[in-house]
């Protein structure tokens, strides 16, 4: 019942935006959908950058976000 799943996706970013609008499609909550945005981090502390997505640095934020925080970061301009 997607009305009470709870839907953990990972894989390459642009997959994980697909699965969730699919996802968002056959009626999940958009807070019961979850990413993992396991990028390689190298200090962990917010000072190289190396993990920043947009604005949020993953080391600090955490590398699972849910949808709706997620959704704005993962928008691609120009296709």
């Amino acid at each position: 019942d997607p009305a009470t799943a709870l839907a953990l996706v990972c894989g390459p970013e642009l997959m994980m935006t697909f699965t969730a609008r699919a996802l968002l499609g056959r009626g999940m909550p958009k807070e019961s959908i979850y990413i993992s945005m396991e990028r390689n981090m190298r200090c962990g502390l917010g000072h190289c950058g190396h993990c920043q997505l947009g604005p949020v640095l993953l080391c600090q934020k955490g590398a699972v976000l849910n949808w709706p925080d997620a959704a704005p970061l993962m928008e691609v301009r120009g296709w």
